[in-house]
């Protein structure tokens, strides 16, 4: 997930919903898109807390430490890949792109884990049972709302469109349909990351 988010920003083309902010605060300020990612991962912690109160666990807390794994990988892979060239728009595009099947494939095993979810998704999470909704349909207000503070702080601090483009738009209508794509024709894979193929291995050994 940080190798895509580090490809989309070389793309310049605009990353993904849950890194359009740290993007765009990265143009306007010396601070990394990797640090400010660290920024605002806690930031959405705190909001975790506002809608959760009394239900706002350790569990939430913890996630800080995926968070900071992220952020500094993503400034990691943003010097590692600095040798791509982008001669042309269609290679920025092909780039954004392949940013985007990272993404996909990154959110997959981290959901399908079930372990530890970074606070991109736990905010979603949190809010979504703070209102009794549904997470797909959280999951899109949360998206929507964060591509609006990046365009707003773009807007107010510019007064231009910076950080975030047509690359934005095409993670947040593609990504979660090619982690259903994974789901679906893959579903020994997802099997097997859910754990349940070994439960049901373990059942079978139960009868026998």
């Amino acid at each position: 997930m940080s190798a895509s988010v580090a490809l989309a920003k070389i793309a310049l083309l605009g990353t993904s919903p849950i890194s359009s902010v740290p993007n765009v605060l990265s143009e306007l300020t010396n601070l990394t898109i990797g640090q400010w990612t660290i920024i605002f991962m806690i930031v959405l912690i705190g909001l975790e807390w506002v809608a959760l109160r009394q239900y706002f666990s350790w569990l939430n807390v913890i996630q800080i430490i995926p968070s900071l794994f992220f952020g500094v990988m993503i400034d990691w892979f943003v010097k590692f890949f600095s040798f791509i060239k982008l001669p042309n728009y269609w290679v920025q595009l092909g780039i954004t792109l392949l940013s985007i099947i990272l993404l996909a494939i990154g959110v997959f095993f981290e959901v399908n884990s079930r372990t530890l979810t970074m606070a991109g998704e736990g905010i979603a999470v949190a809010f979504a049972f703070a209102k009794k909704m549904a997470f797909s349909r959280m999951k899109i207000r949360t998206d929507i709302a964060m591509v609006i503070a990046a365009l707003l702080i773009s807007l107010v601090f510019s007064h231009q469109l910076i950080g975030v483009r047509e690359g934005t738009v095409l993670s947040a209508l593609l990504s979660g349909r090619l982690v259903g794509l994974i789901e679906r024709y893959f579903p020994r894979l997802t099997n097997w990351v859910q754990g349940t193929d070994e439960q049901s291995r373990l059942k079978n050994q139960v009868r026998e």
